[in-house]
């Protein structure tokens, strides 16, 4: 299937009014949001082998502060995404991105702190497969990502803010082209190098070689 985002859906992230721009993103970008994750989730499933559901943000929860972006998440479970480690596509006024995210109500976030310790050596020796990962954790005035400049000591400091504290989250990510014509393409190859950031949230003892 071939699935575009125009400069037309982008200008919705700017409209200011909170009503208008809920009803520019459930008219314009939900609907290919969920098109992207009937499309997304059985190539997952063939490429892991295993289950990914898909769930698209909704947004329910706000009615003040229209959201600067939004998504569509896969992830282990078919009731619902924020409680696990998830993929998700991200769309919004700083452009797309591919990510791999953990909220802070996950009861999972000290298996991936410690997971994501252990395997320091190996993200380091596959640094170049992360080249411009971003932490989404952290943005600027701008609502532009922070750089991560050393993955091994992010991944340090992050494997113990997670395994320590109840507030820590995990959301990391590479940039993508929203207007691209080869856009689910460009998801997948994305979250195929992303994917060892997803899977040591899955399970205790990961390690890769």
């Amino acid at each position: 299937m071939l699935l575009k985002f125009t400069q037309e859906d982008l200008e919705v992230f700017s409209i200011p009014d909170f009503a208008k721009r809920m009803a520019g993103l459930k008219a314009k970008i939900r609907p290919k949001l969920e098109a992207l994750g009937e499309e997304l989730g059985p190539a997952l499933i063939t490429a892991f082998k295993q289950e990914f559901f898909a769930h698209t943000a909704k947004h329910m929860r706000r009615t003040v502060n229209p959201p600067d972006e939004t998504w569509v998440a896969l992830g282990p479970e078919s009731r619902g995404y924020k409680a696990y480690v998830y993929l998700a596509f991200c769309i919004g006024k700083a452009g797309a991105q591919a990510r791999v995210v953990m909220k802070d109500e996950s009861a999972n976030r000290p298996l991936l702190g410690a997971n994501l310790v252990a395997n320091r050596g190996f993200f380091e020796r596959h640094a170049a497969d992360f080249k411009g990962l971003a932490d989404y954790t952290k943005r600027d005035k701008d609502y532009r990502p922070a750089k991560i400049a050393s993955l091994e000591t992010f991944l340090a400091e992050t494997g113990r803010r997670l395994q320590d504290l109840k507030s820590a989250l995990f959301d990391v990510g590479v940039e993508l082209k929203p207007l691209s014509a080869t856009l689910a393409q460009d998801i997948l190859k994305a979250w195929d190098k992303l994917y060892p950031f997803y899977e040591c949230g899955l399970k205790k003892g990961v390690k890769f070689r």
